[in-house]
């Protein structure tokens, strides 16, 4: 930032010299996008200020091999309260503990208080537990497709629409109660796509405004890191930050939520 040009309307910035991430041809390019992601998880759950513009002209691989994030001129401060709420989620998520996902999901803002038994009666946190841990497979749209056609086709045949979608929510609740719901592959796109169909069809889910963001930054890094290799996995990138923020936060939320 240039302080002398700058002015509480005014934000001036050095030139930098570099290329989009997502047309660099080099070699680098997956482990900036992972650079990527964790800079925006630390943002998320520890700075607590989220830049809220991550379209692609704003991130450069510089000619040096750094990345570079542009255009902090639209930015959200994300609260302590969320912060631990996101935490407690995850752990949540990761240890299979469904039963207290539906509260997490109000802490969130994903549902209003009050509604959690409509979230449990359409399915819903079956349908995020189960596309959120795909993530984990990698892979991208293309190969989740295929496994998932396939397996819908040999599991319950040629159905009609109404008979398949009931037959494959049952077959969800089934795999959640088994702890099979990571068998799978999908990509943040899909989430984000699943999200704003419950958000059309529940009058009990809503995507919060800092989710929003967040799905847009995701599903932009993971479309360049599926560009240079085709078995990327986001949530592999994110673990390792994910793991320590969890385990070093002596806090007691922190500490309740990994029991």
């Amino acid at each position: 930032i240039v302080d002398d040009l700058s002015t509480d309307r005014v934000l001036t910035t050095k030139w930098i010299d570099g290329e989009r991430l997502a047309s660099s041809s080099a070699d680098d390019v997956g482990r900036l996008a992972g650079v990527a992601l964790n800079a925006y998880l630390t943002m998320l759950l520890d700075t607590g200020l989220l830049h809220c513009d991550p379209h692609p002209g704003n991130f450069l691989r510089t000619t040096d091999g750094r990345l570079c994030i542009l255009d902090f001129g639209m930015c959200i401060e994300v609260d302590r309260d969320l912060q631990y709420g996101l935490l407690e989620y995850i752990a949540h998520l990761v240890s299979e503990d469904y039963q207290k996902i539906p509260q997490d999901l109000i802490k969130l803002g994903f549902v209003p208080k009050g509604k959690e038994h409509i979230i449990q009666q359409a399915g819903i946190v079956e349908a995020l537990s189960l596309i959120l841990k795909q993530l984990a497979e990698g892979g991208g749209p293309k190969k989740a497709q295929e496994r998932i056609t396939k397996a819908v086709i040999d599991e319950f045949g040629d159905l009609p629409r109404e008979e398949l979608r009931k037959a494959v929510r049952a077959k969800m609740q089934q795999m959640n109660a088994a702890g099979k719901l990571g068998e799978e592959r999908v990509n943040v796109g899909d989430v984000a796509k699943k999200m704003e169909e419950m958000e059309r069809d529940q009058n009990a889910f809503q995507i919060p405004p800092w989710m929003a963001y967040i799905l847009r930054t995701f599903t932009v890094l993971e479309g360049v890191g599926l560009a240079q290799d085709e078995d990327y996995s986001i949530t592999q990138e994110c673990y390792p930050y994910l793991a320590k923020r969890l385990f070093t936060d002596n806090s007691p939320r922190a500490q309740d939520a990994l029991r």
